[in-house]
């Protein structure tokens, strides 16, 4: 027996859908942390009158511990069981109808900063739900990343990376990006219907493009969303995160061999150019 999280049947998947409380729709979980841009698009989305949007609750750790309990409880290594399925919903469905009863509104969204693995079991719980995968470039990310720790990543969620790459502030963060954009990317590929990517430029320069795409993703009612003109000052002005992470100087030559290869791959993947060569300061 084995603590593995479960991967989604056919069995599962085709239970109906019991999430939509106070709405005809499922439950939406951004997938990525403030340096990928998932709290602009929180703020985006918190636009829409019939969502209520939410961040740090921790579903999705929730979900896998509970997921991983009842498969020791059980003595299974097979997907959960009906009975674990309608026991973890039991408790996932207290929270959000709370949530929604204290909003008012139709629909749940969260911002889940944790590591996608929760999200194979919250799938399963709800099969209904959509997923925004927020990605950004791995430079803009070191960039934020340095300026926002300028004493250290000890402190920060970058610290257990940073054990890996005493020192070099560069390197932990690469490996950061890159295991948070491989697993992000691997539940996209495994859920393609319930996954939409976001590049995080693309949400910055072409906000109304996006914001189309989105709609018509989650499936929002024309009555209920997007109050207002869609305003990039107005939608991305106050927050650290979004304002010249670029600007930052990014030495190249910092960035390991083993590193770069893998970032390069990955950045193709997601569309953006590769790491520039070692050399002179990136500005």
């Amino acid at each position: 027996m084995t603590g593995r999280l479960p991967p989604i049947s056919s069995r599962d998947s085709a239970r109906p859908d019991r999430a939509d409380m106070r709405g005809n729709r499922g439950p939406i979980i951004v997938l990525g942390d403030s340096f990928f841009g998932a709290m602009t698009m929180q703020r985006l989305l918190s636009r829409d009158t019939a969502l209520a949007c939410t961040s740090g609750i921790g579903m999705l750790p929730l979900c896998e511990q509970a997921a991983i309990s009842w498969l020791h409880v059980e003595h299974r290594d097979e997907p959960l069981s009906q009975l674990a399925i309608a026991s973890i919903r039991a408790m996932t469905d207290s929270l959000i109808i709370t949530v929604l009863s204290g909003t008012g509104n139709k629909r749940w969204c969260e911002v889940a900063s944790a590591h996608p693995r929760g999200a194979e079991v919250f799938l399963q719980l709800y099969p209904g739900a959509k997923f925004i995968c927020m990605h950004r470039s791995c430079l803009d990310v070191i960039a934020a990343a340095v300026r926002t720790n300028p004493w250290g990543l000890a402190d920060s969620i970058f610290r257990s990376f940073a054990i890996g790459y005493p020192g070099n502030s560069v390197a932990a963060v690469a490996a950061y990006w890159i295991t948070r954009s491989e697993a992000i990317l691997d539940f996209e590929r495994a859920h393609p219907a319930a996954s939409h990517r976001v590049r995080f430029e693309d949400l910055v320069g072409s906000p109304a493009r996006v914001r189309d795409e989105i709609s018509s993703f989650l499936e929002l009612s024309q009555e209920d969303s997007w109050a207002g003109p869609c305003v990039v000052g107005d939608a991305f002005g106050e927050s650290g995160e979004d304002e010249d992470a670029a600007s930052g100087r990014v030495p190249p030559d910092m960035v390991p061999p083993q590193l770069r290869t893998r970032l390069d791959e990955l950045l193709q993947v997601i569309g953006y150019p590769p790491m520039p060569a070692p050399g002179p300061l990136l500005s």
